[in-house]
């Protein structure tokens, strides 16, 4: 029998002699349960080659093929990661902003990043593209989120133009938490219109914690990405898999009518 790694390598030398561009279209076939992953990000880059502008990775699917989300069509809308502790969500961010940094220059795509924690996410300093990386609790955060509104309000009357900017809450009901009702009724607003004007909003949160939440605020991510999780159902009723997930760095994504199951490369 193959192992996982001998089979990720045929599955990459049938890709490497097809187009870059199919990469775009993703067949999503599932196969069974993923397993532990052991490729890196970068191995996965070098292997893709060329990939269309405003890529970022997602992860793998289980036919060996990335998942990439395309941040100049606003359709998915923001995304929010939801899992255990422990279950990969900061992997999952960490992945996301690191392709989408080596795939595109400064010029094309920036980021932000507003954590409780700032010394998980100290890495993504060494990009370029990496604007900030901010404390939850610090007021700056929310000066932040007023900035992002006001910009992506001037795009989408047409008075000002520029690349893709993302904005990444690790943990979101603790940010919220510190934030005033203004602040927070500019965060559901950039969360929900964002996308529309390039100004994209990435959000986790712990599966106990979407309570703190609320099913309104939740409704406004337009994707969500749910991992390792000991509830087959979100607060706010979305079914999430027929069975609750059980590996770290394996998450799903509802696209259209179809769960897909990918997981997350290695940083």
């Amino acid at each position: 029998m193959l192992s996982s790694s001998e089979r990720m390598g045929i599955f990459f030398d049938v890709l490497e002699r097809l187009a870059p561009e199919a990469a775009k279209h993703f067949p999503f076939v599932q196969t069974g349960q993923p397993e532990t992953n052991d490729t890196t990000l970068y191995t996965l880059l070098n292997r893709l080659g060329a990939l269309p502008g405003f890529s970022a990775v997602l992860g793998v699917c289980e036919d060996g093929l990335p998942l990439l989300i395309d941040l100049a069509d606003p359709s998915p809308g923001s995304i929010l990661v939801i899992g255990d502790e422990n279950s990969g969500k900061v992997q999952l961010l960490h992945a996301i902003l690191a392709s989408a940094s080596i795939l595109n220059p400064v010029e094309r795509l920036v980021f932000h990043v507003i954590t409780p924690d700032p010394g998980a996410f100290e890495s993504l300093l060494s990009f370029p593209n990496c604007q900030a990386v901010l404390s939850a609790y610090e007021r700056d955060a929310s000066e932040l989120v007023f900035q992002l509104s006001a910009l992506a309000e001037q795009r989408r009357t047409g008075r000002n133009q520029g690349g893709v900017e993302l904005l990444v809450i690790h943990d979101l009901p603790e940010f919220v938490q510190h934030n005033d009702y203004e602040a927070n009724a500019y965060l559901r607003w950039l969360v929900s219109s964002g996308p529309d004007a390039m100004v994209w909003t990435l959000a986790s949160v712990r599966t106990s914690q979407t309570w703190r939440i609320g099913d309104e605020f939740l409704d406004t991510f337009g994707t969500q990405l749910v991992g390792l999780t000991s509830s087959v159902q979100l607060n706010s009723g979305y079914p999430i898999s027929s069975r609750p997930l059980q590996l770290p760095g394996v998450f799903t994504a509802q696209l259209a009518d179809e769960m897909v199951r990918f997981w997350v490369p290695q940083s």
